[in-house]
Formats: C-alpha cells, structure tokens, sequence
C-alpha cells in the first residue's frame, strides 16, 4: 500500500471535502439556517432534497466526463464549481435560491465523488481494493468531525448568521483542497473500457439490481439520519446545538474506523456477509431514536452510525469492479448511483413532510429500521446465493 499512498491521501482529502464537507457538514448547519430563512421541515427537507436532485443529473454525466478527462483535472475542476456554488448558497435569502445553489453543488460533489471512487478501484490491485476504498472514506469522517467541532463555534461568535459563514468557510476550504489533491492524483492506468456495455445489458443482469437494491436502501435512510439527528436531538430531547455538535463530533470520530474495519473485513468474508452486520448495526442506532430512551442513548446511536455507515459505497464498488471488471467498473457504478441518488432525493423531503404532519420524528426513523432489515434480508439472500453457486 507504501507506493500508493500519495494517492490515498489524495483520494481521503477529495472526499472530506466533496461529501464530510459539502454534504455531511450540512446537517449540523441546517438547524441555524432554517431558523434563519424562517422556514418549515419541509422546506429545509426540499433543500436537501435538492443537492441530491443535482447529484442524481451529475451521475449521468459522470460515466462521460471520466473518459474524457484526466482524472485530476476533472476532480479538481469539480471541487472548484462545488466551492462556488456553496459560496453562491451561503449568501441567498430564499430557500429556493439555496436549494438551486445546492443542486449545483450536489452536481459537482456527484462528479468528483464517484471519479475518486472508480480511479482508486482501478489504481489498487483486486486483493487491496476493499481496505483501500475503506481508508479513503476516513475524509467522510474527519469532515463531521471538523463540522461538529466548528459550527457549534462560529454559531457562538456569529448566532443568526452563523449558517453563512460556516457554509463560506466550508467553501474556501475546498477550494483549497482541489488545489493541493491534483499532484497525488498520478496517473496511473485509470483509462476506462471504449466498449460501453449497453442499458439493456447492465438493466438485465441480476447483479445490478442485488447492488442496487442495497444502496437505495442505504441512501434514503442514511441521508434521513445525517439531515435530521441534530434536529430530531433537539426536538425530543431539548438540547442545545452546542450539545448537539458532541455527538455529531462523535460521529466524525467513530466514523474513522468504519472504512479501515470492514473495509478489510469485506477482502476476509465477501462483501454481502459484511453487509449483513453492517445493516444489523443501522437498524440499531435508527431503532434508538424511535424509542423513549434517555439522551444519553443517542451516543450509542451515532457509535453504531458512524462504525457501519461510511463504508458502504466502498462495499458497492468492491462488488461493483468484482461483478464487471475495473474496465466497466465507471460505467456500472454511475448507474447503480443513480439507484443510490434516487434513495437520497426522496429521503430528506419525505422525511420533512412526515415530520410536519406528525410533528415527531419517530415514525420517520421507524421507516428507516424497517428498511434497515430489509437491508439485513437482502444481503443474506444474496450471500446465500453466491455461497450456493460457488458449491455448485
């Protein structure tokens, strides 16, 4: 792993910013910015939903856009309009503006998310593959937990508008970071196959489907709990952002062994068995905040969150590049994204508008659990499956 570690590190520092930033940073944020704008759960939902709208259209141009450019060029050059279009949202006064502002941050984030993803499975030899995707979705983590130790600061020092200036912030830092990440971003043979498989190829083959039906899963549950822990936090337990922002930090903190752990777990026992406890552990800290238990219980819902989430997409494009070879590996992932981004977009809406009809977020992450054992039947089915061909 020694000789590429440049790349690594390169790779983490994209994804702190695209995602532990621009993504992740948004729910310990969105509480002051909606107080701010003086607008409902539902709209603070849409906003949401808008990054992931912006995601989902970046998605179906990413596939193109990685054959056609270098991929430190095209990373760099995303992280750049990411920071723009977030500079553009912290000084709008409607959240339709914001929300348009996002979408084209969540069209950059798209773009520079899934090239690092697919340019790391085709750098990394097949038997280091799972504990390399594992370590660069550390930057998920270190990104909440610089979220969670610096907005609850700034919202100290600059109350009504704090939401501004920490998205501002957030932009400038990675402005930066598409600066410093091109020189590790070598290129090594990250040339994608011309042979496009066809729609109705990838459509048909029942490994698309068994991928993707895991990362729907994921990305509407987990979107639901990034966007709304820090309000369902206050909401039912009354606490502070201040108070808020150490379990978030938490979060950021246990989230940095997720992708190293079962990351390594994944090369030892196979992808879907992984996926089997990672779910497992979701459906527990989603459970936690649907029952009436003390706050302090809330540590043990991010610890969980935050050891099993992150490594999933590294998982999905572990089978991914197993499933089709690194050659289609851009191809295939950018399609089952789109499943994933489907999951995203409805999540944080749906989600809002449960919460404005119920005026509780119990029924919300009670979905999410249910989900989260379908999630747990799925991969069974699945890894039972293999176990069954494989003896054949």
């Amino acid at each position: 792993m020694t000789e590429y570690r440049r790349v690594l590190i390169a790779a983490l520092l994209v994804l702190f910013a695209c995602l532990g930033l621009g993504r992740f940073g948004f729910g310990i944020i969105l509480p002051n910015m909606q107080e701010n704008l003086a607008i409902s759960t539902t709209a603070a939902g849409f906003i949401g939903t808008a990054n992931f709208i912006g995601y989902l259209v970046g998605i179906f141009l990413v596939g193109h856009l990685y054959q056609k450019f270098a991929a430190d060029k095209l990373i760099s050059s995303a992280l750049i309009l990411q920071a723009i279009s977030m500079f553009l949202m912290a000084m709008s006064n409607h959240y339709l503006i914001a929300s348009w502002f996002y979408a084209m941050a969540g069209f950059c984030s798209a773009t520079a998310n899934v090239s690092i993803m697919v340019y790391v499975a085709h750098v990394i030899p097949q038997h280091l593959r799972g504990k390399a995707l594992g370590i660069i979705i550390i930057g998920n983590g270190l990104g909440i937990i610089f979220s969670g130790i610096f907005v609850p600061q700034i919202e100290a020092l600059f109350s009504e508008n704090a939401w501004r200036v920490s998205w501002g912030i957030f932009a400038l830092l990675t402005i930066i970071i598409a600066i410093l990440i091109k020189p590790g971003l070598r290129q090594h043979d990250n040339k994608v196959d011309k042979e496009k498989l066809k729609l109705s190829e990838i459509l048909s083959h029942s490994a698309f489907w068994k991928i993707s039906s895991i990362y729907f899963i994921f990305g509407l549950t987990y979107v639901i709990y990034l966007t709304f822990f820090v309000s369902a936090a206050i909401d039912k337990y009354q606490l502070s952002i201040q108070q808020s922002g150490y379990f978030w930090l938490w979060l950021g903190f246990m989230s940095l062994l997720s992708g190293p752990f079962f990351g390594s777990l994944a090369d030892k026992i196979g992808a879907y068995k992984t996926l089997i406890l990672i779910f497992s552990l979701l459906s527990i800290a989603y459970l936690i905040l649907v029952m009436q238990v003390p706050s302090v219980m809330l540590l043990v819902s991010v610890t969980l969150f935050g050891l099993a989430a992150w490594v999933i997409p590294s998982l999905v494009t572990l089978l991914t590049s197993l499933e089709y070879g690194k050659e289609k590996t851009a191809q295939v992932f950018s399609m089952v994204t789109v499943i994933f981004a489907i999951g995203q977009m409805l999540g944080p809406i749906a989600a809002g508008y449960i919460f404005d009809s119920t005026s509780s977020f119990n029924l919300v992450f009670l979905i999410c659990t249910l989900l989260a054992l379908a999630g747990i039947a799925l991969s069974s089915i699945f890894h039972a499956h293999i176990t069954k061909n494989s003896s054949e």
